[in-house]
């Protein structure tokens, strides 16, 4: 897949998503923790993930809304 970065949003469940990366970016956390290379991954953008830098779905239990979605 060719690179790219989508921001997800859930209007149904009333809350926006983790951030959609694709295209075998090279993911570092920030303790400097390199992470396998796939061709799609969700990376958490609530900050409320036990699994960061990846989303686990935490964001549609906090209702989190980065005020794009109204």
């Amino acid at each position: 897949m060719p690179p790219s970065i989508g921001i997800v949003e859930d209007p149904p469940l009333g809350c926006s998503g983790p951030l959609w990366v694709r295209g075998e970016i090279t993911i570092e956390s920030e303790d400097g923790t390199h992470y396998e290379k796939r061709n799609r991954v969700t990376l958490c953008r609530c900050g409320a993930s036990s699994n960061k830098p990846f989303c686990n779905g935490s964001h549609a239990s906090i209702k989190f809304n980065d005020g794009i979605l109204k």
